[in-house]
């Protein structure tokens, strides 16, 4: 048998009351944000109202004419340059929703736009913001945007690079990437280890340096730019794994650039590898004299190799 709590429920309820909401989601909303469509929508867009109250819309465009359906349950109808204020009367009821037809000026479309006043007993929208032509980017969004411009520019970017390596070694790459020239050299090296100098300082102990440049166009008129590398042959001799976080170039102690690192793996304890620092540099730094500078991420100083040039 039922409790009569429960049978009550059963009684008071119908699968209609269920399922369905009593309320259109905008009646969650105390402030809409409405961007029409190019043409005039075929449902009207419902707007929450109540009595006594007032709901203020807003349009981005000029309002030629506003039609009202039962106009005579509004208290207050205010319009005035592109906003409209409503006012239901305290009679007001839930029931059938009123209907507002808005008519903008100018040819542009839509060219109106229709919403459904419906009477909720105490949520209302207080301000609706209509936009004709489009919502104002907020700088947050505009910045998300452009992320997402630049993450597919750049994924379209790998992909190509990723078509045009496939089947190809790495000394075709470098004729397809414009490193090489045919009859002209391409990738020129010079051995730096017995030249350099080192710091004592150091952490690491240094066994092979070599620096390697390649082949670059000249501009008309302009200083030639260097595409070059250090490659170092390294060993550890501490207890603990050291990998290359940050890199720099000085000449006099002013520093020229900072270039990119890569680094296989880590340096395993008393293990050996190798790290190569690339960066471009005019051909008059390139030829000069200059202090190579390796740290890890905790911002210690790994290398530190003087008298670096490239050939």
């Amino acid at each position: 048998m039922l409790l009569p709590s429960a049978a009550l429920l059963l009684l008071s309820s119908s699968p209609d009351t269920a399922l369905r909401r009593p309320w259109p989601d905008a009646c969650d909303e105390p402030a809409r944000s409405i961007e029409l469509p190019a043409e005039s929508a075929r449902e009207p867009l419902e707007v929450c109202i109540s009595a006594e109250l007032a709901t203020t819309f807003v349009f981005d465009s000029g309002v030629a004419r506003v039609e009202l359906e039962d106009a005579e349950r509004f208290r207050r109808v205010d319009e005035d340059e592109g906003t409209l204020v409503l006012v239901p009367r305290r009679k007001s009821r839930s029931g059938k929703p009123s209907r507002l037809t808005v008519y903008f000026e100018g040819n542009a479309t839509p060219a109106s736009a229709t919403f459904a006043l419906v009477v909720h007993p105490a949520r209302l929208a207080r301000e609706v913001d209509v936009f004709r032509f489009g919502r104002p980017e907020e700088p947050w969004e505009r910045e998300l945007r452009e992320a997402r411009e630049d993450n597919e520019r750049l994924a379209q970017e790998l992909r190509r690079l990723q078509a045009e390596d496939q089947g190809q070694g790495a000394i075709t790459r470098l004729f397809s990437r414009g490193r090489m020239e045919m009859g002209e050299p391409g990738v020129v090296f010079s051995v730096l280890s017995k030249s350099i100098t080192l710091s004592p300082a150091n952490t690491l102990k240094v066994e092979g340096v070599f620096a390697y440049r390649y082949t670059t166009d000249v501009p008309e008129g302009g200083e030639p730019v260097f595409r070059v590398a250090v490659a170092l042959r390294l060993r550890n001799p501490g207890a603990q794994p050291w990998t290359a976080a940050r890199a720099t170039l000085t000449r006099d102690g002013e520093e020229v650039t900072q270039p990119g690192v890569w680094q296989p793996n880590p340096l395993a304890p008393l293990g050996r590898g190798f790290v190569v620092a690339e960066t471009e540099l005019p051909e008059r730094e390139a030829r000069g004299k200059l202090t190579l500078r390796l740290w890890d991420a905790q911002g210690t100083l790994g290398v530190e190799i003087g008298n670096v040039s490239f050939p």
